[in-house]
């Protein structure tokens, strides 16, 4: 499984809009890319970091079972998704990461 996280950090100059975004910018992504194979869109929501606050307002992630899924959903729908980025925020970063299993209870 491929995932795509987003992290929207908590720094000087930056915001987050968490109403506009659970509200708007996820259905809004879940339209566009669930028919090129995204299957699970998840967020974390920063509430602290070891030593004070959090250093990301959220951390969200996109499952594609394949890297191709999400390069051409992108192709597909990129402008769209990346025109509504202001309506939330300023500044994020993007990580493209492979899941790897190391424990689990069973």
């Amino acid at each position: 499984m491929k995932r795509i996280f987003i992290l929207y950090p908590n720094t000087n100059g930056n915001w987050f809009n968490m109403d506009y975004y659970i509200s708007n910018h996820v259905p809004l992504v879940w339209r566009c890319m669930e028919p090129y194979g995204m299957e699970k869109i998840e967020m974390d929501m920063g509430i602290a970091g070891l030593n004070g606050p959090a250093p990301y307002f959220a951390i969200a992630s996109m499952t594609f079972r394949t890297l191709e899924q999400f390069q051409k959903a992108m192709e597909a729908e990129g402008k769209t998704l990346t025109d509504d980025i202001p309506n939330y925020t300023r500044d994020f970063v993007v990580q493209i990461g492979e899941t790897v299993e190391l424990m689990q209870h069973v």
